[in-house]
């Protein structure tokens, strides 16, 4: 199949799926366009170039939006199915239990019930803290199943399906019949994940640690609220998110270390150091996503081949969204990464072609973060309500601190989980950088006018601003491209 062709399928198959939540198309019309589709590409492949592509358009659309809708589907032995009634179940602890204050939550995987009837299905527990429950401790937990309500201004159903989660039980008895039966590997990462914020705790204070937690592993249980509202009003709440965009810093952290050693090499160990750092984050689903996010980025920088990061990245964004369809639109941890990534690809080259040249040094942190920043910005406006208007200052004097803190933070947790009392001496080095991240923040913050609250965002003016950002980047790529052949060169990054 062509290259364009290509483009076309897996771009159908992603707006199929974003359509989903809108309309459905209906399965017998899905299969239509499915069979109509085959049949035109047997008739005029090679005939009728952009009616193929068309058909090939309109039929992915057809099957990204069936993908969709199957996802709906709840098998009649779902545990959701015995909601608002008081209910005795036994399941396992799949997921690692999400401390924030005096509470828990955590997702149990049914087992049986106390019906006796066949059952299957997650629910989401909300719990005291205490007694302490971990990832495969297999339970009984007896209370009221409910449904997840729907607010005036949160989905929490839809938030909940993409994680297969239709029903919730808060404050249970609860009562642990078996310590472990889960993935050993899990297990093991999720142990590790949790001895070294521990060590974090012990040696650094407050609210570094929960800063530096945030950092290494996207935990914001401990921060306090006045700094989340800070790191929210200056837009930098995305470093304690574990997106693509923070990957890519760790990624250029590393590839900067290493630039006495050849690029492959130096790409090679990136990506391993990409990996472990996954692993070490309990390699959640989100986590992945954004490692892969981060590793295309570096990729691009490596490649320089738009056509070929262009397939790879909407290979990546298809196949997720075809294995989970709800991330696209319920997943706001997917689509900043998304989008951030194709804003650091595609935006950068354009952003920096604006700085003079004696400003390149800091133009390497401040392109692609102003990059990111305009294409995620409608989806923070949309999602949290709020538009930041010194983003890029903030960005630019807290991102080339971010490396230094997460290095000398990780440096002292690998000590401080062997000794305290090294890890507190390291945690002195890394706590200078994380109080000049707090302290940045929260003087930004305090400038008047520095966010502006957005009370509501259509999704059409959403899907005009990405239209017309499109068709300027589009524009603006085919100008460069026609001004080197003018010139006689060649264009490698086309």
């Amino acid at each position: 199949m062509q290259r364009t062709q290509t483009i076309l399928l897996l771009l159908g198959l992603i707006i199929g799926i974003a359509l989903g939540p809108i309309f459905s198309l209906g399965e017998y019309l899905i299969l239509l366009w499915f069979i109509a589709g085959l049949v035109g590409i047997a008739l005029i492949w090679r005939r009728h170039r952009y009616l193929l592509m068309v058909i090939v358009l309109v039929g992915a659309v057809a099957v990204g939006n069936f993908r969709f809708s199957a996802s709906n589907y709840r098998s009649e032995r779902d545990v959701s199915h015995l909601a608002s009634q008081p209910i005795d179940l036994t399941g396992i602890v799949v997921d690692d239990p999400q401390v924030t204050g005096e509470l828990v939550r955590f997702t149990l995987q049914v087992k049986s019930v106390s019906t006796a009837a066949p059952i299957e299905g997650k629910v989401l527990i909300t719990t005291r803290r205490y007694p302490t429950l971990e990832y495969g401790n297999v339970l009984v937990v007896s209370g009221q199943l409910k449904l997840p309500t729907l607010s005036q201004d949160f989905d929490y159903p839809a938030y909940l399906s993409r994680f297969g989660v239709y029903s919730v039980m808060d404050y249970p008895n609860i009562t642990k019949i078996q310590l472990f039966q889960g993935n050993i590997i899990l297990g093991w990462l999720y142990r590790t994940k949790g001895v070294l914020i521990a060590a974090i705790n012990q040696i650094l204070p407050e609210p570094s640690a929960s800063l530096l937690a945030g950092l290494l592993f996207g935990a914001r249980r401990g921060l306090p609220d006045e700094l989340l509202e800070s790191f929210n009003t200056t837009g930098l709440t995305h470093i304690i998110a574990l997106s693509g965009f923070n990957i890519t810093i760790i990624a250029g952290a590393v590839m900067g270390w290493l630039k006495f050693i050849p690029l492959r090499l130096r790409v090679g160990i990136t990506l391993l150091a990409i990996a472990a750092f996954v692993l070490l984050t309990g390699a959640s689903p989100s986590v992945t996503r954004a490692a892969i996010m981060g590793g295309l980025i570096l990729w691009a920088g490596l490649s320089g081949r738009l056509h070929d990061i262009t397939l790879s990245l909407l290979w990546a964004a298809a196949i997720m969204a075809l294995h989970n369809p709800r991330i696209v639109n319920y997943d706001v941890g997917f689509q900043l990464s998304f989008l951030s990534t194709v804003g650091i690809i595609y935006l950068s080259p354009v952003v920096e072609s604006w700085w003079p040249k004696w400003l390149h040094p800091l133009t390497d942190y401040l392109s692609p973060t102003l990059s990111a920043l305009i294409f995620v910005t409608p989806v923070i406006a949309y999602n949290f309500g709020r538009i930041s208007l010194i983003a890029s200052l903030a960005n630019l004097l807290i991102l080339p601190v971010i490396p230094i803190a997460m290095g000398l933070g990780f440096i002292a947790t690998l000590f401080g989980a062997v000794q305290i009392a090294v890890g507190t001496a390291a945690g002195l080095l890394a706590w200078l950088p994380l109080q000049f991240i707090v302290s940045s923040a929260t003087w930004l913050a305090s400038w008047p006018a520095s966010s502006f609250t957005v009370t509501s965002v259509s999704p059409l003016w959403m899907v005009l601003y990405y239209f017309v950002l499109s068709g300027l980047l589009i524009y603006w790529y085919a100008q460069r491209k026609a001004a080197t052949r003018r010139s006689g060169g060649s264009l490698s990054r086309i």
